[in-house]
């Protein structure tokens, strides 16, 4: 029994296949896209052969995402190839694609179509999951880009008080920064609360705070903030462009 015999039986007939061009299948399959679309899924046999079979969308599904999502930040490009690691999916000039052997086709098919639909939704879920990177990509940055002010995360300037953590502490001389990663109102309150408790408790120390958007915290809640902190950083953008210009200084 060929592959393609073998994956038309396991899809309970349902399937059929399209010559595209030589070598190249079309599998026409009940998988859609939410516009109900059917998936462009494509069969290539490797090297002529049956021994490895490519399961491919010939760059099908960036093409439909660009109509209205475009990958044009660091942290898309960065949940989309998450996307990609996650389920095993290759990629290669846009044309998403993995190989498998043929008695494994119909599980990789189903996979594969997971993927697309996964990337395919990105436009529907961006908020959420970009939003959820905020701190991730910070300590990323500051990990990668400003070690040699020796950062600490977690730092608890008042040891018995477990509740004012410190997101990053840089050991600069004579006061050290700390650092608060802002990403709502709870958080901008407590970081709020928390420089006034160290500036009560009269530690010597500078504050800065990393906002994912500073526009979005309401009127009361900037004021408090910006009262309370030392230096403000609008955006992840902003601070990644400006901090070790900043801190620089302050080491200076």
């Amino acid at each position: 029994m060929s592959y393609l015999d073998l994956l038309k039986e396991q899809f309970n007939h349902h399937v059929a296949f399209r010559e595209r061009r030589p070598g190249v299948l079309q599998l026409l399959a009940p998988l859609y896209h939410e516009d109900g679309d059917m998936m462009e899924i494509f069969l290539e046999p490797k090297n002529g052969t049956q021994e490895r079979v490519r399961i491919c969308d010939h760059g099908m599904t960036l093409m439909r995402l660009s109509y209205a999502f475009d990958l044009d930040t660091p942290n898309k490009e960065r949940i989309f190839q998450k996307i990609l690691a996650e389920n095993h999916v290759a990629e290669e000039n846009g044309n998403l694609f993995v190989e498998t052997k043929p008695e494994s086709l119909y599980p990789a098919v189903l996979q594969f179509a997971q993927t697309v639909a996964k990337v395919s939704n990105m436009q529907l879920y961006k908020r959420e999951v970009i939003q959820s990177l905020f701190y991730e990509l910070l300590a990323e940055f500051i990990e990668e880009s400003l070690v040699k002010y020796r950062p600490r995360p977690g730092a608890l300037p008042i040891p018995s008080r477990d509740d004012l953590e410190v997101d990053f502490e840089f050991d600069i001389k004579p006061r050290p920064i700390y650092l608060f990663a802002v990403r709502d109102t709870a958080k901008a309150r407590l970081a709020a609360i928390s420089c006034l408790e160290f500036q009560r408790a009269k530690l010597p120390f500078k504050s800065f705070v990393v906002h994912e958007d500073f526009e979005a915290l309401t009127k009361k809640d900037r004021s408090r903030i910006t009262s309370a902190g030392d230096k403000q950083f609008v955006s992840l953008d902003d601070f990644k462009k400006n901090a070790e210009q900043v801190l620089e200084r302050e080491a200076a």
